[in-house]
């Protein structure tokens, strides 16, 4: 670069400065465009007097005409410009154009903070402008820079860098190919292929401004943040490090091995392991395939928790994803194995309805064990499924293959359909277990003290046959086609058949029957129909239970004709 005042060699010093200039040549367009914003708006600020450089120390000088008045000076040089101090082994010193080149071991102290090294140096005066060449290093307070070539404007307080440079400051470290410093900002910024790493996190980036007064990063551009539980996407946003907090906008989003969160703004504080996602969300999770949308999401990492509210809904899919459950409530709650990192059970609340081709429904509280695909109804339910219209206290449903395999209709149990002409087919009992093939209904069981039904008997062209109203203490009823094939009834036996026009219109209906036809959603975008509904009087009672269970359904209800008693323990014990 430049030849050393202790070289033996003949100087040309014609030659050294168009060497110089030929160098600055390359970057002095990057550095034009750099600063110019800068230089306009402080330019009225850094209009200062000139000032001369003055040689403190050296230990060997000497002066040559023939280098422009240059004054070679040789070991322990010491000069100071202002309030800098400049140290190297041995200098260049040109009085006249107030300047000078420093070689070897050069130091610079610009403040009570910064300071500065190098291989070589050239320093201007007038401008207050350095150069610096060679394993540079930049040290303020507990950051240092290291690079290969650095400027620095004392005016502007502005380091900079074209041509990568590495970072340091705690257990941080930070690669950029571009950037500069500014000193008494504490503010770097870092352009193309950024790497910013830390045993808490590392983040990829093109774009970061980084103030190390208040611990705080912008990044712009896509950027990518990974930590030991997440994963996280976005485009622009801010990192507070010494609080683990992140906050993402323009479509951010989280994500790990089976679980992936997409919103339009996103807050991550890692300390607590909550992630707050505002508008548009969709929180996936790929391993049971359940999709939870609303406007705003929580995600809690340690409580192994998420929640959804404001237009919340869940989405169960199957893999073709051609017949999803749609599932609506005033709030989405979504619980999952922090270890598995995969959802453990859903839970809605609050005006809940859902939607699939072969099942509607709604009520209260609605809890899905992702797991054993098994759906609890509680508070004021309604199961849709076919033609029929089911209630009681409690229902529960079981999925098997995307369809209903079974239904377990606990307390006040009613299945209602229509018939095919008129009137309605009606199923009373304690409990109710249908079991479905096909779709429909294929068994049902009728549990408990009293069984009742009311069936409009048809022949094959549909004429009338008679109306049925039967009583037992339980039943067993074979569905074919949808239509009562076989009737077992099991003790305290009432049977009649009634011709249409000597059961009068009261008695063709079972006492609490209730068609609830216009409450039925018709399609997934209907789960959003508000519908109006006796206040529940359990529903604090069944929050609370279902908040806090964490058990997976029982097991399968099996099929009994005469075992009552053993139907009775049963039914205690899902209750």
């Amino acid at each position: 670069m430049f030849p050393s005042p202790n070289s033996d060699n003949n100087l040309n010093f014609a030659a050294l400065i168009e060497m110089m200039k030929a160098k600055l040549l390359l970057i002095a367009s990057f550095f034009l465009l750099l600063s110019q914003t800068v230089v306009a708006q402080e330019q009225d600020t850094v209009q200062r007097k000139k000032t001369r450089i003055h040689i403190e120390h050296y230990d060997v000088a000497t002066f040559s005409k023939s280098m422009g008045d240059m004054q070679r000076l040789i070991g322990n040089v010491k000069m100071r410009h202002d309030s800098a101090y400049f140290f190297c082994d041995s200098a260049y010193f040109f009085e006249k154009t107030n300047s000078f080149n420093a070689f070897q071991n050069v130091h610079i102290i610009v403040n009570d903070s910064v300071e500065i090294f190098s291989d070589l140096l050239d320093y201007d005066g007038n401008t207050r402008f350095a150069e610096f060449f060679d394993n540079v290093k930049l040290m303020d307070d507990s950051t240092t820079l290291l690079t290969e070539y650095l400027t620095y404007d004392r005016n502007l307080h502005l380091a900079c860098y074209p041509d990568s440079a590495t970072t340091y400051r705690g257990d941080k470290t930070l690669i950029s190919c571009i950037g500069y410093y500014r000193d008494d900002l504490k503010e770097f910024s870092f352009f193309e292929n950024v790497e910013v790493t830390s045993p808490k996190y590392q983040m990829f980036t093109d774009t970061l401004y980084y103030n190390t007064n208040i611990e705080k990063m912008w990044f712009e551009g896509p950027t990518i943040i990974i930590n030991e539980e997440n994963t996280l996407d976005g485009e622009h946003g801010y990192y507070l490090v010494d609080e683990d907090i992140a906050f993402l906008d323009k479509r951010p989003v989280m994500r790990n091995e089976t679980q992936r969160m997409k919103s339009d703004s996103m807050y991550y504080n890692r300390n607590i392991g909550l992630a707050k996602a505002y508008d548009h969300v969709d929180m996936i999770d790929t391993s049971y395939k359940v999709v939870m949308r609303g406007n705003y999401v929580e995600m809690w990492e340690n409580k192994g928790l998420s929640f959804a509210t404001d237009s919340a809904y869940a989405t169960i899919y199957d893999n073709d994803n051609s017949d999803s459950l749609y599932i609506h409530g005033d709030t989405l709650f979504m619980y999952f194995d922090k270890q598995k990192e995969e959802a453990k059970k859903l839970i809605a609340r609050r005006n809940v309805r859902f939607f699939k081709s072969d099942m509607q429904g709604k009520c209260d509280t609605l809890t899905y064990l992702v797991a054993d695909s098994t759906i609890r109804m509680r508070v004021n339910p309604i199961l849709w499924a076919e033609d029929s219209q089911m209630t009681g206290i409690d229902i529960d449903i079981k999925i098997k293959d995307q369809a209903i395999d079974w239904v377990l209709q606990k307390g006040n149990a009613f299945i209602i359909s229509q018939d095919t002409v008129e009137g309605f087919n009606q199923i009373k009992g304690t409990d109710i277990t249908s079991r479905f093939k096909d779709g429909g209904i294929h068994r049902v069981n009728v549990d408990g003290d009293k069984a009742e039904t009311i069936y409009w008997i048809r022949d094959d062209d549909g004429g009338l046959i008679g109306i049925d109203v039967s009583n037992s203490e339980t039943m067993v009823i074979e569905m074919e086609n949808q239509n009562i094939s076989i009737i077992k009834s099991f003790k305290g036996i009432s049977e009649t058949m009634y011709p249409e026009s000597d059961l009068s219109e009261s008695s063709r209906y079972l006492q609490g029957f209730k068609w609830h036809d216009e409450a039925r959603p018709r399609d997934k975008d209907d789960i959003f129909r508000r519908i109006e509904a006796e206040m529940p009087q359990a529903a604090a009672e069944v929050a609370a239970e279902e908040t806090t269970t964490e058990t997976s359904a029982e097991a399968e209800p099996e099929a009994k004709e005469e075992q009552q008693p053993k139907r009775h323990r049963e039914r205690k014990k899902l209750e």
